[in-house]
């Protein structure tokens, strides 16, 4: 048995979605991070296929937001029919901002593209490489690899089980896995069909008995997904899914299948997403099913939320901040699983007079542009709040107007730069100063205050009302020029005003300029003696 050389700030197993997204991150702000996962090839399958706005703008702050956008494709609306004819059409509203609404995007290719990026940030993944067994001890953990050149023990400070529903993390970590399997099985397919429906269309078809849904995927494919009813004993072949087809459209053909697979699903949650020094994230914590495209928008979302904790307290932040992860993200899954299993059994529905109900609300109710509004908002993961876990300060007098501490900081999307972009710059805090009616001197010299006391790990972002200097150029990502009924419709700052944005986009603390020290206590709390490495 070989020993790895160097102590690893962070032993990432698992490289899907939420393992290569903490690696990126990790990578991104300095940390050194290994990551292993058994398959001995990235899969090629399409698997996961919808990225919410949420995670959209996840990607752009790491960089890989314009490389994602122009391999997606914008669905265009999703029709609930029967037998008997269309029930409704839900056309997905569009959002305020660049980031108009969702993508379907192969999770393989997501995979390449997050795996790109970590190749640009000086990382790679081992393949063939399975965690088998680890030890806790004083300041980190010793995990033992069987890697094909045979068994390796490596020391590292952080252990992170980003290794799926079979989690080996999850396993050694002694954390049970609370939740039971769906009675019913889960055919798909992914193929070409040839109908004529309209194009990046999709349908949720309800049968007699359950329901298939008809997803277009990029590069003219679709997938078919068949739940409950009656299933072929056999796994399901072309044929059988070409029967589903002809319930639907009878006159539609399907051809050229690249994946059909069977499986059950499950929904289950971890009671705890920490034990010690190792942690879990995505479908290692939790996992549901996929109505409503949450799954692994979740599990970036968690490594998101995490990747920035553990690299300040590796730079000397306290160790306390670890806390908020749990805190935050397992009550974010419990919803999600709520919501998810919520819409998987109205889809399912055996009762007469539940599916009576069902239609009826398909048909009365979705069409309403506020519920349909609603219902894209819920689904965007971007009303995601952090505000009733403890972890954020609230320094202003009631009423609160605008996004409060815990939610996501909104974009000012018209602004020069947009204010997106400028979180984007810095991979730590940014300290937005918001002006009043006027501009206040005093604003900006008490942000270059706090942030002098913590070099490099807060970047303040001056927005100032007005349409900016021309041309664009002279413009920089830490002063952003607002319309002011853009910012006051947004953020509604009712005078100068300190807001401090995390790492992972959402507000840490709001305080009116007189209550800085609020903001300040909070900042303490959270960096205490973080010292920055060099930005990556």
């Amino acid at each position: 048995m070989s020993t790895g050389a160097e102590t690893l700030h962070a032993l990432v197993v698992g490289a899907g979605p939420t393992g290569l997204t903490m690696a990126c991150e990790l990578r991104r702000r300095g940390l050194r991070v290994r990551v292993v996962d058994q398959a001995l090839a990235p899969s090629r399958h399409s698997k996961a296929l919808v990225l919410q706005v949420r995670t959209r703008e996840v990607f752009e702050q790491m960089g890989v937001g314009d490389a994602v956008d122009a391999r997606a494709t914008a669905p265009a609306s999703v029709t609930m029919t029967t037998r008997a004819g269309p029930l409704a059409t839900f056309a997905f509203p569009a959002f305020p901002g660049r980031f108009t609404g969702p993508r379907f995007l192969d999770q393989s290719t997501t995979e390449a593209l997050l795996y790109a990026r970590l190749q640009e940030l000086g990382g790679t993944v081992e393949r063939g490489t399975k965690l088998v067994a680890y030890r806790e001890h004083d300041g980190g953990v010793t995990a033992t690899l069987a890697t094909p050149e045979g068994e390796q023990e490596v020391a590292a400070a952080w252990l992170l089980g980003c290794d799926g529903a079979h989690s080996a993390v999850r396993r050694l970590a002694g954390i049970p896995f609370e939740g039971a399997p769906y009675e019913d099985m889960f055919d798909q397919a992914d193929l070409k069909i040839r109908w004529d429906k309209p194009e990046n269309s999709a349908f949720m078809f309800f049968r007699e008995q359950g329901v298939a849904a008809f997803l277009p995927l990029p590069g003219g494919r679709h997938r078919i997904i068949c739940i409950g009813g009656e299933h072929p004993k056999d796994d399901p072949t072309l044929a059988y899914f070409q029967g589903v087809l002809a319930e639907f459209a009878p006159q539609a053909e399907a051809h050229d299948p690249d994946w059909i697979v069977r499986f059950r699903l499950h929904l289950r949650m971890v009671p705890r997403m920490r034990e010690g020094r190792a942690f879990l994230a995505g479908d290692a914590a939790h996992i549901h099913s996929p109505a409503g495209g949450q799954g692994m928008n979740t599990g970036i979302q968690d490594a998101f939320n995490l990747a920035w904790k553990l690299a300040l307290v590796q730079r000397g932040a306290p160790p306390a901040l670890l806390a908020s992860y749990d805190a935050e993200r397992r009550a974010v899954a419990g919803k999600v699983l709520r919501l998810s299993d919520a819409l998987i059994r109205r889809a399912l529905a055996r009762s007469p007079t539940v599916k009576l109900l069902r239609n009826l609300a398909a048909r009365y109710l979705l069409p309403r542009q506020a519920i349909q509004g609603r219902m894209a908002q819920v689904l965007s993961q971007t009303t995601i709040s952090y505000r009733y876990a403890g972890t954020c300060v609230e320094a202003r007098r009631w009423p609160h107007r605008g996004p409060s501490p815990g939610d996501r900081a909104p974009d000012l999307a018209g602004a020069t730069p947009p204010l997106m972009v400028a979180f984007a710059a810095t991979p730590w805090f940014s300290l937005v100063t918001l002006p009043g009616p006027t501009d206040d001197p005093r604003l900006a010299a008490e942000a270059e205050r706090l942030a002098a006391r913590w070099p490099d790990l807060i970047c303040v972002i001056r927005v100032l009302r007005g349409p900016g200097p021309l041309p664009p150029g002279n413009v920089t990502a830490s002063v952003v020029y607002a319309d002011s009924d853009e910012l006051d419709a947004i953020y509604a700052p009712r005078g100068p005003e300190l807001c401090l944005v995390r790492p992972d986009g959402h507000i840490g603390a709001r305080a009116p300029l007189a209550r800085a020290a609020a903001l300040e206590a909070y900042l303490a709390a959270q960096l205490g003696g973080a010292v920055a490495p060099g930005a990556r």
